[in-house]
């Protein structure tokens, strides 16, 4: 029962230097909707980013939006 105890012992400390070395493989990418809005309005979903001064939305945008608006486009 211990060298296989070892051996779990083992296997954690490998991971747990493998997640200290390579932490990028962790991390999540945010990715530009902007361009994937074009794809979404050929599925016939329309998306607006409503960040503006009272709730202004624009169907373009540059960079990221904290307010996006994503619906089919018969809710519109």
């Amino acid at each position: 029962m211990i060298p296989l105890r070892r051996f779990e012992l083992l296997a954690l400390f490998f991971i747990v230097v493998a997640i200290f070395q390579y932490p990028r493989a962790m991390e999540a990418k945010p990715a530009s909707f902007q361009r994937y809005s074009k794809v979404f309005n050929t599925l016939g979903v329309v998306c607006k980013c409503c960040d503006g001064e009272g709730g202004e939305c624009k169907s373009t945008w540059e960079g990221s939006c904290p307010k996006l608006q994503c619906l089919p486009w018969k809710y519109q």
